[in-house]
């Protein structure tokens, strides 16, 4: 068929082009027609191509409005972030997309930026439009969101955790564990002189979870952080820079610090070059994430590796198969990983920070 036959030759608009109208041009059944659609990956690939071709020659789209009122689902899937200001979001985010496109679901993306009422806004806001399931991040989330998961019915999941409250199933690390096992790592190098930087605004569990485990594990090794050891920021590059400045002003003998993100992380490292202290010679540093940058920087930074990808196709498979009336599990718990690069040695001298030559 020319697609010049579905229309007018006086330029009248033409009537939409149908799944039919490609199952008969392709000599398939219209059923093939939609699995390519909808479910590419179980169609030969031959077919796949062949049925791809008519589908762009006849400029054909589904009606996506008329199956969703045939099926009841808009296909739709909405996902609240803090930020995509963090490379670890982003990264999980790209990998939550390709997964949900290949079933045939759109994402729909906002933020919080830390702020529960907002998140509540935006929540309320997606199943408004119809949303068929939805990701959000860490467990802490307020009563009224909750009690909104609980009456609309909507699948929901959350991120980057493995537990959450309200009984909201999630998919996520141990952030507590991850950075117990940091310090531990540095106490094994011979550091007993720390300080944390550390973003945790009231909403942001995940980075309250990997202070408790820095605090922990000095508390295990007899060593108490003080107030002023202590520098809690935001997640950017310029507070990681001053939260590093106050944090050797007032305790110039650390000889170790570890930051809740790679961000903050870099931004400490680069205020450190600034201030002459050389690391780790002088200084220990770590991050929490290990994003792309974090292993191009110099030294480049001992972090914590977390599974964006994997959490972001976890939380895609877990919606779709939860919105089928598939089996779901409530919880997930990914690995996370140590990866010690040059940001980090054993302590010089047992005193003052030694300064680089200027």
């Amino acid at each position: 068929m020319d697609k010049k036959s579905i229309g007018d030759p006086k330029g009248r608009s033409q009537p939409r082009v149908k799944i039919e109208d490609v199952a008969r041009e392709a000599n398939v059944s219209p059923a093939t027609v939609s699995r390519v659609l909808n479910h590419p990956e179980i169609v030969r690939p031959e077919l796949r191509d062949k049925v791809m071709r008519y589908i762009a020659n006849l400029s054909y789209t589904p009606d996506s409005a008329a199956r969703a009122l045939k099926s009841g689902r808009m296909r739709t899937i909405g996902a609240i972030v803090p930020t995509l200001g963090l490379g670890i979001f982003a990264e999980g985010v790209e990998a939550l997309q390709n997964r949900l496109s290949e079933s045939g679901y759109t994402l729909f993306i906002a933020n919080s930026q830390y702020d529960q009422r907002r998140e509540l806004q935006e929540m309320q806001s997606l199943i408004e439009r119809g949303i068929d399931g939805i990701v959000l991040v860490g467990g802490s989330h307020g009563r009224e969101l909750r009690t909104l998961v609980e009456q609309t019915g909507v699948p929901v999941i959350t991120t980057y955790v493995s537990k959450a409250g309200g009984g909201i199933p999630a998919i996520g690390i141990d952030n507590e564990r991850a950075t117990r096992e940091m310090t531990e790592f540095l106490l094994s190098l011979g550091h007993v002189r720390f300080g944390a930087i550390a973003n945790i605004p009231p909403s942001n569990d995940r980075s309250r979870a990997r202070l408790d485990g820095i605090q922990r594990a000095l508390a295990e090794a007899g060593i108490r952080l003080q107030p002023t050891q202590v520098i809690r920021a935001d997640y950017s590059l310029a507070q990681g820079r001053s939260a590093l400045r106050q944090l050797l002003t007032d305790n110039p003998d650390t000889t170790a610090v570890i930051c809740t993100t790679d961000t903050l992380a870099i931004g400490a490292m680069s205020e450190a070059r600034k201030m002459g202290f050389s690391v780790p010679q002088a200084l220990s540093i770590t991050g929490f994430d290990d994003v792309e940058l974090s292993a191009q920087v110099d030294p480049p930074l001992t972090t914590i590796s977390v599974p964006a990808a994997e959490i972001g196709r976890g939380a895609a498979d877990y919606l779709i198969n939860a919105i089928a009336g598939r089996p779901v599990p409530k919880s997930v718990l990914l690995p996370y990983r140590l990866v010690m690069r040059s940001s980090t040695a054993p302590p010089r001298t047992a005193g003052r920070l030694p300064r680089r030559p200027r």
